[in-house]
């Protein structure tokens, strides 16, 4: 919604305890738990039977949560939940103006490798859509908030990578 009508945004939410913060919150992680014990469930479903697929999908979920860990602390997790801040352009900010989601999709990608499970695929695979297709409902948000700052940021650092 926030993407097709942004005059009715629910991301990021207008301020803490506001039904679109909790609305935002409680989806996400209620997905990403679901989207966990799916991949469990439903283990060794899907047709990648190799041995490697354990190596890069410990790669994948080691660099994701790396990344995510480090992108977090460099943001502050009031930031990170969508509340305002200062526009941060240190840490993984330097690189890609994205860590976080960049970092989920790893991970995401790195539990699909690892559960072998269709249906980890499918909500995996949505679920990193979503993550990719999050920053465009953020930057026109950033863009108001932060004006010639961050598209100056903008033109230094890549979206994702």
């Amino acid at each position: 919604m926030s993407l097709l009508y942004p005059k009715y945004r629910v991301w990021p939410p207008l301020k803490k305890g506001s039904w679109q913060y909790w609305y935002t919150h409680l989806l996400t992680e209620s997905s990403i738990f679901c989207f966990l014990v799916l991949g469990f469930l439903d283990w060794n479903t899907f047709f990648l039977t190799h041995w490697l697929r354990f190596v890069f999908a410990f790669i994948f979920m080691a660099a994701g949560t790396i990344v995510f860990l480090w992108a977090l602390r460099t943001l502050t997790i009031n930031t990170s939940l969508g509340l305002k801040g200062k526009l941060i352009t240190k840490g993984p900010y330097r690189y890609s103006r994205n860590p976080q989601y960049i970092a989920v999709v790893l991970f995401f990608s790195g539990t699909i490798l690892l559960s072998n499970s269709f249906y980890a695929f499918v909500t995996g695979t949505i679920g990193n859509i979503w993550f990719l297709l999050t920053p465009f409902i953020e930057e026109p948000w950033l863009m108001e908030q932060f004006r010639e700052e961050y598209d100056d940021y903008c033109k230094e650092v890549p979206r994702f990578i």
